[in-house]
């Protein structure tokens, strides 16, 4: 009988053979509901179809399984994570999506295609290796002190938003939200502290609160991080508050595993396409697969190409509405998201909210989508040093919906205000066992003498330093 080897030893997602044919497998559920459940009903939104050239399609698949394969396979640090999910919802329609809808013709399809996955490129060789280590300074906080600071960081962000926005007593369904965003966007404008202190709680604080009851079981805080999102959806209609604790839990499940590989979200991703539309068949509807498929796996694409078509003939924004308006002055009245909005989406209450790549083509084109990637990498670098020290599970948990938030909006937006600088600060704090070195271990007092191994040591470190601890 031959030996194992390393390779059978594997999880079976982590094998080669096995992302390739993921990949290619989620490439063709999302082609099949594009052309049968998604373009029949959706082109006067920009959701038309059309044959792909055939060499073109084929290269832009070979580069996501490309991308696919040199990902981490095992998810070890935040970056992995973030990586992940931004190929499943960002870079993957990025590139597919171009290839079959006609928004663009057919070379610059390909020419975006080629452009988003030669900067993810550079998120997969760079930003998930940590090549910078120990920059971020450290200050743990004890256990105790960290979690009444979130808490006080939930108890006052809530009660700025009850006094800006007050209660909406019922919430409104999946159909309605348009009407609520556009009512919240004019609090909004008219309130500016809610562009900061909402995403704040969305992302950061009542996910943390909804972790420490599903890592630590503090039910009590998963009830208030629930309640908390409950209540922000009621007021903004954001969808993905209310999913947010469905998106914890099961990114909860799959990083407590031993080994959590990369490719299971894209099987997951297959897996929970093939239910959607089988529920939608049985139904006789299309609400699932419009809601989940077209909404999360097809729009980014659809919205880069929006970006691409409306800034390519037009000078370009060069952060003239943002942080460089003293240097550029702004040509446009409406900024980015809302002049696609109106231009490409016919719609002047459309705000086409959309990844990096998108945001850094409408400042300065394709070079723009290179300059917002370099930043993207350095931020991950940034969170893979801050979170040194910690355990794998809760600090990677903490990034998700920032990571989520990064695929649908500006590079710098993401990181001011939809809550990565702040997680990172948060992180710096978080308590540990004890000081860590560049790589993330503990230091030794005397690394010359290591002393005998403890197999019983991460017990005993969570035991004596609380629940965030690296052991």
């Amino acid at each position: 009988m031959p030996a194992e080897t390393d390779a059978d030893r594997r999880p079976l997602f982590a094998r080669a053979p096995v992302v390739v044919l993921v990949v290619l497998a989620y490439i063709g559920i999302l082609h099949y509901a594009y052309v049968h459940h998604i373009a029949p009903l959706f082109s006067y939104l920009q959701y038309a179809y059309r044959d792909p050239d055939p060499v073109y399609y084929g290269i832009a698949i070979g580069v996501t399984v490309l991308l696919a394969l040199l990902l981490p396979r095992e998810i070890r640090r935040p970056s992995h994570m973030i990586a992940w999910l931004l190929y499943l919802v960002a870079v993957l329609p990025g590139i597919i999506v171009p290839q079959m809808a006609p928004a663009l013709d057919r070379p610059e399809a390909f020419r975006l295609a080629m452009w988003v996955g030669g900067c993810f490129l550079l998120v997969v060789l760079l930003g998930t290796r940590r090549t910078l280590r120990g920059f971020i300074p450290l200050a743990p906080m004890t256990e105790r002190n960290w979690w009444r600071l979130i808490g006080a960081f939930w108890l006052v962000l809530n009660l700025i938003v009850l006094a800006y926005a007050g209660i909406k007593w019922s919430l409104p369904s999946f159909e309605d939200v348009y009407g609520v965003r556009g009512e919240f966007r004019a609090t909004e404008s008219s309130d500016p502290a809610l562009a900061y202190v909402v995403p704040m709680l969305d992302k950061i604080i009542n996910p943390l609160l909804i972790l420490r009851g599903l890592v630590y079981r503090r039910w009590h805080a998963l009830a208030a991080g629930v309640l908390g999102q409950v209540y922000l959806y009621s007021l903004q209609g954001n969808k993905t508050a209310i999913l947010a604790p469905v998106a914890l839990l099961a990114a909860y499940f799959f990083l407590k595993r031993r080994h959590p590989v990369g490719p299971t979200i894209l099987g997951a991703g297959v897996l929970g396409s093939i239910v959607i539309m089988t529920i939608d068949l049985w139904q006789n509807s299309n609400d699932l697969t419009s809601l989940f498929i077209r909404r999360v796996l097809v729009t980014p694409g659809i919205v880069l190409m929006g970006y691409v078509q409306t800034f390519d003939p037009i000078p370009k924004a060069k952060l003239g509405y943002s942080i460089l308006a003293d240097f550029f002055p702004y040509p446009y009245q409406k900024e980015p998201p809302d002049l696609v909005g109106a231009e490409f989406f016919d719609n002047p209450f459309t705000h086409a909210n959309a990844s990096w790549l998108a945001d850094g083509y409408a400042n300065f084109g394709y070079a723009g989508m290179l300059g917002a990637t370099i930043i993207l990498v350095l931020l991950l670098w940034a969170i893979d040093d801050a979170t040194r020290g910690l355990d794998r599970v809760f600090s990677c948990l903490i990034f998700v919906m920032p990571g989520l938030a990064l695929a649908e909006s500006a590079i710098l937006t993401a990181i001011l205000t939809h809550g990565f600088f702040f997680a990172i600060v948060l992180c710096a704090l978080a308590p540990r066992a004890g000081p860590v070195d560049e790589n993330g271990a503990p230091e030794r007092e005397h690394p010359a003498d290591p002393g005998p191994p403890n197999p019983a040591a991460p017990e005993v470190a969570r035991a004596r330093t609380g629940e965030l601890t690296h052991a």
